[in-house]
């Protein structure tokens, strides 16, 4: 048995008894607990299976760890979320024996483990939040109760004050004499958050800087890389910095500028048991941004409520409201969504920009035959056009793109949506929310009097939309729709079932796109690599040497936040259904069968081939391209038909 895990032993055991004591825990629950532990596979800490068996909550194990000084060791911490191997944490402690330093200094001084890392282990371990500083965040009035040979000295920076309690971001929650003068200062109404020792004296010293140049009565430079008309919207008439209020809209503000800067889709503010989650969805990928007071939750849910235009007195379980503002010339849409937790309300921030919407065909990243053959279709007088794919994988991207191909003036578009991602000048667009089938059935008949030459439903979810939008093809119209399946011949399978079998006996053209977003290599980072034998036989080639072709990858730099990745990009599937194809549904053969047949057509290429050759050509790694396919999709797909020469006729330019 080695020294960590008999130091797990040792502290489980004090915090069953401190447990025991407190009256929260039963001997019996205790000792069922401890024979849990030992039964287990998995190395489990007592105080997670308590919680799993709802003997204590997370709050209770909280509340005892603080009261009695029980705390997981950092070593364990770090080892247990990957950034640190048992032999590395053996040499930091034999380490630590002979210099006599911290260990979380001796792993960051030997590049072992980044200052980040070290900040948000420390920030588990005392279970403070773990807060990015930021100068646009900091209440300059809190700093002037500080000398500033103080506040260097310490690596300490306050940062605000809501319902008269202080934040004060540390690098280290265990100086006593910073604490000393907290409790001076404040009495017990501070709480600390944790931040790496680098991004706190960085802050200070812009801080200090402008204190400098206002002392000496210059001006202040103007913060370029904030919009001014973004300013002007979220804090037109705001109060001063310093109030709570100002604080406030600060840090919504701060919140919104960050995530648009840093290109996020998505924003995620959650709130935990003791602090709000911020986090950004940024190339498809949930990256952790910062933590924040749970004390501000009621305040920044009301800033961001007011500003999207939600009743703050609204008592409904889901709220949905917008905030529009424009950022370096770029109007902006963000999509505000507020859902109920036990925890409290969660807010989720879709950002939306024209330019996100509105692409060009040509912008959407599909392999030269494949947007060829797209082409011909929509060049086509009348047929259904599908889109399918899971939510977020850019089927209404794509949509918008089509239809930006056929806005021209002699063609008229009407459309049916819910809701209208982007209005686009020229085309008859209508929302209609929560519609019934009746209501459904009736809209269409009302498209059709709008002589239309091309119309979109929205989403096939039934069968009124089925059967509306293949008899709105069979009159002679171009008919868009999406639906969700996992590929294009799911699509037809689903339509099938919704019973248009009769429909698909008919000579009118369907057509269906299916697609995937992958993470796009960043360029200023990307480097040739060989991807592991494993990978490869993932892929099932047949007639294909992998040898042949040149493999790359990110290495990861500042500009990609070294991820590797910078952007994301499509991949397509398109099945265009001719005779052959059709009588191949009609006889129920299965999937395999299917594709054998499409692919026999030589204008069909699969979601995995078409990833295989996204990663030939350098856009993106295999191991994204096998990222975009189901669990169920790959144990389904058989050996890959492609041939090199078929590889380079998809990705000849027209």
């Amino acid at each position: 048995m080695d020294k960590q895990e008999n130091g797990h032993q040792e502290g489980d055991k004090q915090l069953g008894e401190a447990l025991k004591q407190e009256g929260i825990l039963t001997d019996n629950q205790l000792q069922h607990s401890i024979q849990i532990q030992q039964e287990s596979l998995k190395k489990k800490r007592l105080g997670e299976i308590l919680i799993e068996l709802g003997y204590i909550t997370k709050r209770q194990l909280r509340e005892i760890a603080r009261k009695y000084n029980h705390r997981v060791h950092l070593g364990e911490i770090l080892v247990d979320s990957g950034v640190l191997s048992e032999e590395k944490l053996e040499q930091a402690l034999d380490t630590q024996k002979v210099n006599k330093k911290l260990l979380g200094e001796i792993l960051v001084e030997s590049s072992v483990i980044t200052e980040e890392q070290f900040a948000m282990a420390l920030s588990q371990q005392f279970d403070y939040p773990y807060i990015v500083p930021d100068k646009r965040l900091i209440d300059k009035k809190l700093l002037q109760l500080f000398p500033e040979d103080f506040l260097r000295q310490h690596m300490a920076l306050p940062v605000w004050k809501n319902e008269d309690v202080v934040t004060v971001i540390v690098q280290n929650p265990l100086d006593q004499s910073l604490q000393t003068m907290l409790k001076h200062l404040f009495g017990t109404k501070y709480e600390l958050a944790i931040a790496p020792k680098t991004l706190i004296k960085k802050v200070l010293r812009e801080i200090m800087e402008e204190r400098s140049i206002l002392t000496k009565g210059i001006a202040p430079i103007i913060d370029q890389t904030r919009d001014r008309t973004f300013q002007r919207y979220v804090l037109d008439n705001v109060a001063p910095a310093e109030s709570t209020t100002g604080q406030i809209i600060n840090i919504v503000d701060y919140i919104l500028c960050t995530a648009i800067t840093e290109r996020a889709s998505d924003i995620h503010i959650e709130p935990l048991y003791d602090r709000l989650r911020i986090r950004y969805r940024i190339d498809g990928k949930l990256i952790y941004k910062t933590d924040l007071p749970k004390n501000l939750a009621d305040s920044l849910m009301r800033r961001i409520k007011i500003l999207s235009k939600i009743d703050i007195a609204d008592s409904k379980d889901n709220l949905e409201g917008h905030i529009y503002v424009t950022l370096n010339n770029k109007d902006i849409d963000l999509r505000v969504a507020i859902y109920p937790t036990v925890l409290g309300e969660a807010i989720t921030i879709r950002l939306l920009t024209k330019e996100i919407g509105l692409r060009d065909l040509e912008d959407l990243g599909m392999l030269p035959k494949v947007l060829s053959i797209l082409k011909k279709v929509l060049d086509t007088p009348s047929g259904l056009i599908l889109f399918t794919g899971p939510t977020g994988s850019g089927k209404t991207t794509s949509l918008y793109a089509c239809l930006n191909y056929l806005n021209k003036p002699d063609v008229k578009i009407v459309t049916i949506e819910d809701p209208v991602e982007y209005s686009i000048e020229g085309i008859s667009q209508c929302q209609i929310k929560d519609a019934t089938e009746k209501q459904m059935s009736d809209r269409i008949k009302t498209m059709m009097h709008q002589d239309p030459d091309v119309m979109v439903m929205g989403e096939i979810s039934n069968e009124i939309t089925a059967v509306g939008s293949i008899q709105a093809s069979l009159s002679g119209h171009k008919v868009f729709s999406t639906i969700h399946t996992d590929d294009s011949i799911g699509a037809i399978l689903r339509l099938m079932e919704l019973g248009l079998r009769t429909y698909l006996l008919s000579s009118t053209g369907i057509a269906v796109l299916s697609q995937r977003l992958v993470r796009k290599i960043c360029k200023n980072c990307k480097e040739p690599y060989t991807p592991s034998k494993e990978l490869i036989k993932e892929f099932k080639l047949k007639d294909i040497d992998s040898d042949l072709f040149d493999f790359y990858h990110g290495k990861g730099c500042v500009n990609c936040n070294y991820s590797g990745f910078f952007g994301r990009t499509g991949v397509f599937e398109l099945l265009a259904v001719n005779d052959e194809i059709r009588i191949t549904f009609l006889d129920n053969n299965n999937a395999s069968v299917i594709r054998k047949v499409a692919h026999s057509t030589g204008n069909y290429l699969s979601l995995r081939e078409a990833g295989f050759i996204k990663a030939l050509q350098g856009e993106t790694t295999l191991d994204e391209a096998m990222s975009l396919l189901s669990y169920n999709e790959k144990e389904t797909f058989s050996m890959m038909d492609l041939k090199t020469e078929e590889i380079k006729y998809w990705m000849e330019e027209e």
